[in-house]
Formats: structure tokens, C-alpha cells, sequence
């Protein structure tokens, strides 16, 4: 087994559940070393689905942009999408992807922003799109236990 992050959370999280908290009689220390664990092992599953969170947020993302070139009425900021569209990622450090993730959240806010004040079923579909993806976001980037 190849040591990682997340295993080695996952095993110091096993031995508070299995070699801590028996041990303590204290029943506050006992809670507190339960709570130790279950935050460890939501910190292990974070780090180990953080990168393909993050990349697969910032292709949906651009997919998203892409999309509001042929939604977007004013022409210079349709281009602007659809050059961003085509961007990739500069690499695979979390703080990189995070650094991505943000700037091309601030063209979705953009975009958003363009397409909320503008009328037509296009720009409703886009709308609602946009919304289905932030809440698929917040979903895949929810603490699993």
C-alpha cells in the first residue's frame, strides 16, 4: 500500500476509534476523541477527492461558458467566453485548481450576471443550467463521514 494523505488520516482516525476512546474513562475526553476521529476521517475523503472535484468543476465550467457564446448578446464578452472556454487548466496542485476555480468563477458570475438581463428561452435555459451546476458543486464538495 502506497502511503498517502488520506490513508494515513484514515489510520490515525482507526486508532482513536479503536485504541483512544475505549481506553478513556472521562466521558468528555471520550466525546472529544469521537469527534477527533469523524473530522479526521472528513478531512482524509476531502483531500483525497480534492483534485478531480476541482478539475472536473472547472470543465464544467467552461463547458457552461462555452455554452453562453451563442446565448450572450453583447459580442465582445460572447468572444471573451468563448476564448476562456477554451482554457485548461495551468496544473494539478490544488492550490493552482483552486486559483482556476476561482478566476473562471468569476467569469460564471459574468456570464450569469450577462444572461439574468437578457429575455428569451436561451438565456433561461442557460440560467437554469448555471444553477443545476452550482448545486452539483456544493453537493460533490459536501463532508462525507
Amino acid at each position: 500500500m502506497k502511503l498517502t494523505t488520506a490513508t494515513l488520516l484514515e489510520g490515525v482516525a482507526e486508532a482513536l476509534r479503536d485504541q483512544v476512546s475505549p481506553r478513556l474513562d472521562d466521558a468528555f475526553a471520550k466525546e472529544a476523541a469521537r469527534m477527533a476521529q469523524s473530522l479526521i476521517t472528513i478531512a482524509a475523503r476531502a483531500d483525497d477527492d480534492a483534485a478531480a472535484i476541482r478539475i472536473e468543476e472547472n470543465a464544467r465550467i467552461r463547458r457552461i461558458l462555452g455554452a453562453g457564446v451563442n446565448v450572450v448578446a453583447r459580442p465582445e464578452l460572447a468572444m471573451r467566453f468563448g476564448l476562456e472556454a477554451m482554457s485548461s487548466d495551468p496544473g494539478y496542485r490544488i492550490s493552482e485548481l483552486d486559483t482556476e476555480n476561482g478566476r473562471l468563477k468569476a467569469l460564471l458570475i459574468e456570464l450569469h450576471g450577462a444572461i439574468e438581463a437578457q429575455e428569451g428561452e436561451a438565456a433561461r435555459d442557460l440560467d437554469r443550467a448555471i444553477w443545476r451546476m452550482m448545486r452539483d458543486f456544493e453537493e460533490a464538495r459536501r463532508p462525507r463521514a
